[in-house]
């Protein structure tokens, strides 16, 4: 009989994170609501960066679509959040 191979993703820890968390959100003011703010500024045309927690990116259109193509365009993003 073959072994199950290991998982690359520690469950049990992010089970105890998530916990903790949960933990966390739920005795503050706010009572378990949590919001995430993004912002995004126009560089240039269709060019945009935007930031949220902490992370920034960029964006951009491909030149067919009036951009100049120097970042993935916003639907990329889009598709690449559903697979994760």
């Amino acid at each position: 009989m073959a072994s199950k191979p290991k998982s690359k993703v520690d469950l049990d820890k992010m089970r105890v994170e998530y916990d903790k968390f949960r933990a966390r959100i739920g005795t503050g003011p706010n009572h378990g609501q949590i919001t995430f703010r993004a912002v995004a500024n126009i560089i240039e045309n269709v060019h945009l960066e935007g930031t949220v927690r902490g992370s920034r990116v960029e964006c951009d259109e491909p030149e067919e679509r009036g951009g100049t193509g120097k970042a993935p365009a916003p639907l990329s993003y889009f598709l690449i959040g559903a697979a994760f």
